[in-house]
């Protein structure tokens, strides 16, 4: 056997040695992500993978973040619903990684239990090609750990592993703290999700002056802000 063959079934069995979780059964938790169950929703996330990661692409993007200017649902429910589209593409591996320590919000809107404290970096699997990364650490240490080089060739060790297609990785709130910043260096673009109901012209401008140093602002999302 190749070299080639060998590591293609090396990725192949750390893909299939993941813990899965499941996608919640709860109508509220449910209603809000856009699978197969969902069409109508999925539609909406299709149609945003399919604006703009061709964008992202033909730039040698292969890594994008999506945050928001404040907490709130917009931002993770953008991450993973996109992830979930992506993830539907035939021979797509794609890895969502929660850099929002302090909420966990991915995890939460799965309904799933928090993972053993063993390890810093948890890796589950979602979709038959889709992966979870979060990272157990306080809140207090967020931007602390996101600023630590030996942290991030941690993080980029464990992505590495699943040689994936294409991550998203979901920051926290360019708004509240310094965490989102501290995040930006982690990804070579951002998509900013908007809650029509609360984010305001004002907050937009804050962020896109916050962002635009660090990397290229992708584009806004309108996020449903009902979800």
């Amino acid at each position: 056997m190749d070299g080639a063959g060998s590591h293609s079934n090396l990725q192949a069995q750390t893909w299939a040695d993941l813990p899965w979780i499941e996608m919640p059964q709860k109508g509220a938790l449910r209603a809000a992500i856009a699978d197969e169950r969902n069409l109508e929703r999925a539609e909406a996330y299709d149609l945003l993978r399919t604006r703009v990661l061709p964008e992202a692409s033909a730039r040698n993007w292969n890594r994008i973040g999506i945050s928001q200017a404040r907490p709130g649902p917009a931002g993770p429910l953008t991450a993973l619903n996109l992830a979930l589209s992506e993830a539907r593409r035939p021979e797509r591996r794609v890895v969502l990684v929660d850099l929002d320590f302090a909420r966990q919000p991915i995890r939460a809107r799965l309904g799933a239990p928090a993972p053993s404290a063993e390890q810093r970096v948890h890796v589950a699997r979602l979709a038959e090609r889709l992966a979870l990364i979060t990272i157990d650490a306080p809140a207090a240490e967020s931007a602390t750990l996101l600023l630590d080089q030996p942290f991030r060739m941690e993080l980029e060790s464990v992505m590495a592993s699943l040689a994936p297609d294409f991550i998203i990785l979901h920051l926290p709130p360019i708004l509240q703290g310094d965490a989102g910043l501290a995040a930006l260096p982690l990804v070579q673009s951002v998509l900013l999700a908007i809650d029509g109901r609360s984010d305001k012209a004002a907050d937009l401008r804050r962020c896109e002056a916050y962002v635009t140093p660090c990397c290229p602002l992708l584009g806004l999302f309108l996020h449903d802000g009902e979800a």
